[in-house]
C-alpha cells in the first residue's frame, strides 16, 4: 500500500485513500485531501427506502424527518442517518405505534445527544437484553435491566478515550467486566488483526462516537454534585486537573493537553447527556435525582459566560463550546452565557451544517451587538447559508446571515462558494439591515446573476460603508467600494503575507486547495488585465508569481498523485 501511495509501484495508477478524520493520513503525497460531507436530501430518501422492507414505514420515518428540521440536517451525515432511522423504528414498526408516535411529536429528538440516546435505548431494549423486555416496558425498567452493562462499557469507553485507546483485546474486556458476547452485537464489532505474524482478536465499538457516546453517559451518571460537572468541564476542555474532586470519573488524570481535542464530541454528549439525567429520562441508571432546582442550569452558564470572557479562545475551542450550549439546550444557561460573545471568528474552519446550527441556537440568546463575525473560507456555501436561519429560528424567509444577525457590525464570508443564489439572498437580507458596517465577500462564487439587486438593495442601507467585492460610486459616493483587490494596496499585502503563510503551513496549503482558493485569486487577477499601473501592478505580478509557483511546487511535492 504504502509503495501505491508512494508512486514507486504502478507510477501511473491513481490511488483514492478512504480514511477516518482522526487518522493521519501521508497527505503529502496526495494534490487534493476531501472531507466527505454526505447525503443529498433525495439520498436521505433513498436511504430511508432501503432501511425498512415495510414501504409505509420507510414514508412515514422520512415525512417525520422532513417535519423536525434538526433530525432533517442530521440526515445529512450517513451515520446519522443510520443511527435516526435505527431509532425511528421503536416508534414506527409496530402495530402499537400510534401512541408512541403521538409521544415521540411532543418530545422530539432536538439534538445529536438526544439521536444517541434514543439509538442507544433501541439498541438496549431489542438487542443487549436478548428478549428480556417488551414492547411496553417502561423505559426506567429497560435501563434498569442493563444499568450494570452500561456501566462497565462506559468506564471501559471513557476510560481509554482519555489515552486515544480504540481497540482493546479480551483482557481489557474482562478488567471491566464486559462479556464480549453481551456486547458484541450491540456494541462492539471484532477484529482479527495481524501483530507480528499472528493473528489476534481484536474489539471495538462499532464507531469512535459510540464509544465516547457511553464513555459521556458513564460520567453523567457518576457524578453527583455541580462541583463535580464543573471540576471535569475544566478538565476534559482546557486540561485542568480537578483538584478535589471523589468522582470516580476525575480519578483518572492522565490526560495530556495534546490529546484535548479529541475529547469535543464527548463533551457535547456528556452536556447532552446531562440535559436528559435533569429531565429524568436516565431514571433506572441513577438512584438520585439531580434537581434543575439546585441551580445548576444557572451555574454552567455562569461557567460559559467565563470562558467566553477571560479566555483566549482558539477557533475549535470557541465552537465546541457552542455546541456543548446546544446539545445542553437549556434557555438557563445559554442566556447567561451568550451575551459574552463580542467576537465570533471561525476563520479557515470547515463548518457543517450542524456547526451553523450551534452557532445560531448560541446567538439568538445575545441582546448585544456582535462586532465581528468571521466565517471566511469556512465552506458552508449557498446550503449552509441558506440552513443557517432556518434550523433553529423557523424564519419566514431565507434572509438568514444578515437579517437575522442584526447585531453585527462586521461580516466576513470570504472564500465560500455562495454562488449567486446565495448572494443575492445576502442583498436583500442588508437593505434592512441597521448595523452591519462592513461585510467581506472575496472567492465567493459571485457570477453576473448575484449582482441583479444589489444596487437597489444597498441604495436602501445607509450604514454599511465598506463592501469588498462601479455603478454604486453615484448612487452611494460615500461608500467605500473596492471592485477588484488589485485596486487596493492594503489588499495585494494581505494577500502576499497570506501565500508566504499558506507556504510555511502544509495543513493551510490542503485547506486552501480544497476551495481551489488560489485558483480564485489566480482568476482575480487576470480579470484585473495588463492594464495597472504603478506599485498595484508590480504587486499584482508579484503575488501571481508567488501562487503559480507554490502551485507547482505543491504538485511536484505530491508526486503527481
Amino acid at each position: 500500500m504504502l509503495a501505491l501511495i508512494k508512486g514507486s509501484l504502478l507510477p501511473e495508477a491513481s490511488v483514492i485513500l478512504t480514511t477516518r478524520p482522526s487518522t493521519e493520513a501521508p497527505k503529502r503525497f496526495f494534490q487534493r485531501c476531501c472531507v466527505v460531507l454526505g447525503f443529498e436530501e433525495d439520498q436521505v430518501k433513498e436511504y430511508t427506502s432501503k432501511f425498512y422492507k415495510n414501504t409505509k414505514v420507510a414514508e412515514k420515518v422520512y415525512d417525520y424527518i422532513l417535519s423536525n428540521d434538526n433530525l432533517f440536517v442530521l440526515s445529512f451525515i450517513p451515520l446519522y442517518c443510520y443511527i435516526i432511522c435505527t431509532a425511528m423504528a421503536e416508534f414506527f414498526s409496530g402495530a402499537q405505534d400510534g401512541g408512541d408516535t403521538k409521544s415521540l411529536e411532543l418530545n422530539p429528538p432536538r439534538t445529536v445527544s438526544e439521536v444517541y440516546f434514543c439509538y442507544l435505548f433501541t439498541a438496549v431494549k431489542h438487542h443487549a437484553l436478548k428478549g428480556s423486555t417488551e414492547r411496553n416496558t417502561p423505559r426506567s425498567e429497560v435501563l434498569a435491566l442493563a444499568k450494570q452493562q452500561l456501566t462497565n462499557l462506559g468506564k471501559m469507553a471513557y476510560e481509554n478515550l482519555l489515552k486515544k485507546k480504540i481497540m482493546f483485546d479480551r483482557e481489557d474486556l474482562q478488567r471491566y467486566g464486559v462479556i464480549p458476547a453481551d456486547a458484541q452485537s450491540t456494541f462492539l464489532c471484532q477484529i482479527l488483526q495481524s501483530v507480528e505474524e499472528e493473528t489476534v482478536e481484536m474489539f471495538s465499538f462499532f464507531h469512535l462516537t459510540v464509544q465516547e457516546h457511553l464513555a459521556a453517559l458513564y460520567c453523567v451518571i457518576s457524578f453527583s454534585n455541580h462541583h463535580d460537572i464543573i471540576e471535569a468541564l475544566d478538565f476534559w476542555c482546557f486540561g485542568q486537573p480537578p483538584p478535589s474532586s471523589i468522582a470516580p470519573a476525575l480519578q483518572n488524570k492522565d490526560l495530556s493537553l495534546d490529546k484535548l481535542e479529541s475529547l469535543q464530541m464527548f463533551t457535547r454528549f456528556f452536556m447532552g447527556i446531562l440535559r436528559s439525567r435533569l429531565a429524568g429520562h436516565l431514571n433506572g441508571l441513577v438512584s438520585s435525582l439531580m434537581e434543575q432546582g439546585d441551580g445548576l442550569p444557572a451555574k454552567l452558564g455562569l461557567w460559559f459566560q467565563a470562558q467566553f470572557r477571560i479566555r483566549k479562545l482558539e477557533n475549535q475551542e470557541a465552537l465546541n463550546l457552542l455546541h456543548c450550549l446546544m446539545e445542553f439546550h437549556m434557555k438557563e444557561a445559554t442566556s447567561i452565557a451568550a451575551p459574552e460573545i463580542k467576537k465570533l471568528n471561525l476563520f479557515k474552519m470547515k463548518l457543517s451544517v450542524v456547526d451553523c446550527a450551534a452557532m445560531h441556537y448560541v446567538l439568538q440568546f445575545s441582546p448585544h451587538k456582535l462586532q465581528e463575525l468571521n466565517l471566511g473560507y469556512s465552506n458552508i456555501g449557498n446550503r449552509g447559508l441558506s440552513r443557517l436561519g432556518p434550523i433553529l429560528h423557523r424564519l419566514t424567509n431565507h434572509r438568514t446571515i444578515i437579517k437575522y444577525s442584526s447585531y453585527i457590525l462586521s461580516c466576513s464570508m470570504c472564500g465560500n462558494n455562495l454562488g449567486p443564489e446565495g448572494v443575492l439572498e445576502l442583498w436583500n437580507a442588508l437593505e434592512h439591515n441597521t448595523t452591519v458596517e462592513e461585510l467581506y465577500l472575496d472567492i465567493t462564487g459571485i457570477t453576473e446573476r448575484g449582482t441583479e439587486n444589489i444596487v437597489n438593495c444597498l441604495t436602501e442601507n445607509t450604514l454599511s460603508h465598506t463592501l469588498r467585492l462601479r455603478e454604486l460610486e453615484q448612487r452611494r459616493p460615500g461608500l467605500r467600494i473596492i471592485g477588484n483587490f488589485v485596486d487596493d494596496l492594503g489588499l495585494l499585502q494581505a494577500y502576499l503575507d497570506w501565500v508566504e503563510e499558506i507556504r510555511a503551513d502544509r495543513d493551510q496549503m490542503d485547506s486552501v486547495k480544497n476551495a481551489d482558493a488560489l485558483e480564485s485569486v489566480l482568476k482575480g487577477l487576470q480579470v484585473s488585465g495588463e492594464g495597472g499601473e504603478g506599485e498595484n501592478a508590480v504587486k499584482a505580478k508579484e503575488l501571481q508569481t508567488r501562487i503559480m509557483d507554490l502551485l507547482k511546487s505543491s504538485a511536484d511535492g505530491t508526486g503527481g498523485r
